[in-house]
């Protein structure tokens, strides 16, 4: 699936749960191993250690063997 710089993405990963993201830039989810995602909304990401988080507008690592995307 080709993603737009700019979209909103609703992201299911397997380690830091369900939340929103825009796109920092095009790529194609075929091709591409980590997404460039940056968080959007007002809430924040814990990962799976309890010293790591994100807050909106941060990018946030998304490895697509580990998530699920959908566009919004």
């Amino acid at each position: 699936m080709k993603i737009l710089k700019g979209q909103h993405l609703h992201v299911k990963h397997s380690r830091k749960g369900e939340f929103d993201a825009i796109a920092l830039q095009e790529f194609d989810t075929e091709t591409t191993e980590f997404y460039p995602l940056a968080l959007a909304k007002g809430e924040y990401v814990k990962g799976v250690s309890v010293a790591t988080f994100w807050l909106v507008g941060e990018e946030i690592p998304c490895r697509n063997s580990q998530c699920t995307i959908t566009i919004i």
